[in-house]
Order: C-alpha cells, then structure tokens, then sequence
C-alpha cells in the first residue's frame, strides 16, 4: 500500500471496511480474532473495530472474541503486555458498545514448557524440533475456539497475517 497515492489508499481502506461489515452482518456466527499484540494482529482488529464501531449499536449483534496465548513462560513484560493490552480492548470495547471479549488461553498444566522441558524430558525447542508453538499456543486456542463451536456450531476464525508473510 505505500505507493499509492492517498486517495487510493483511502478508497482501499472503505472497501475493506465495507467488506468487514458485509460479512459481519451475513450470519450470525461469531468471529475469533487472534490476537498478539504484534503489526498484523493489532491491524486486522484495528480494521474490524473500525468497520464495526461504523454500524448503529443495534447491528453490533454478534459477538467477536479476541484471544491472545499466554505461554507460561514469557518474560514479565511480555505477560504483562498481554494482560494490559487485552484490559485496555476490554474496557474500550465496553466503553463504545462494541460486542468485542477479551480472553487470555494458556496451555494446561500437562502441556506446559516445564512439564515438557523437565518432566518428558524434551530437549529445548530448536529449528529441528519446535514443539513448543503447537502446545504452548496453538493447541490453547484451538481449545478456546472448539468451545465457542461448541456453544455456536461454528465460528469465523481471524488471523492478521501480511501479503509477504511465509507460509510456514
């Protein structure tokens, strides 16, 4: 998008946020949005607020959950930039009428980095054996989703993720 011109990026940014709103209001199932903190998730909630925040309060029917994975083995500011940044969606959402609910997944005891690491005995994760991203995050909110599909029948999963982005 940075070499287009202004107007053009306006009118890509309307369009997305028409599309976002054409889909929210399509059905009723509820949307997950993942959420890191990162440039891509924090885009893709920032376009669906935006988009959403734009329809009347009695349209803003559906709920969307905003998830973030919380390792257990973060560094302090790490953990405390999930829980401080999923407050602040949490209180703003309330605070604009938005139907946006935060939740923090983090993985069970059983498939924790400390029950792996000392108790499996696991070697620590490396680029040959990354078992860590499916237990510690992936596999939380995975069980968070399965829950609301349980509750709704299905859900729209959402993930920020950027044109250039890997496919691993």
């Amino acid at each position: 998008m940075s070499k287009m011109a202004a107007g053009e990026k306006d009118e890509m940014l309307k369009r997305i946020h028409d599309d976002v709103r054409e889909i929210y209001l399509a059905d009723s199932r509820p949307w997950v949005v993942g959420y890191s903190g990162g440039k891509d998730s924090t885009t893709a909630l920032q376009l669906i607020w935006t988009a959403i925040a734009a329809l009347p309060p009695d349209q803003r029917t559906k709920k969307i959950y905003v998830i973030s994975s919380d390792t257990l083995v973060e560094t302090p500011v790490v953990s405390n930039y999930i829980d401080v940044s999923l407050e602040r969606i949490a209180n703003a959402a309330r605070a604009q009428s938005m139907p946006i609910e935060t939740h923090k997944v983090v993985p069970e005891v059983d498939k924790s980095f400390w029950v792996n690491l000392i108790g499996r005995g696991y070697p620590a994760p490396s680029r040959r054996f990354r078992w860590c991203t499916e237990r510690l995050k992936i596999e939380p909110a995975n069980d968070f989703i399965k829950s609301r599909v349980a509750e709704f029948g299905e859900v729209v999963m959402v993930l920020g993720v950027r044109r250039q982005e890997s496919a691993t």
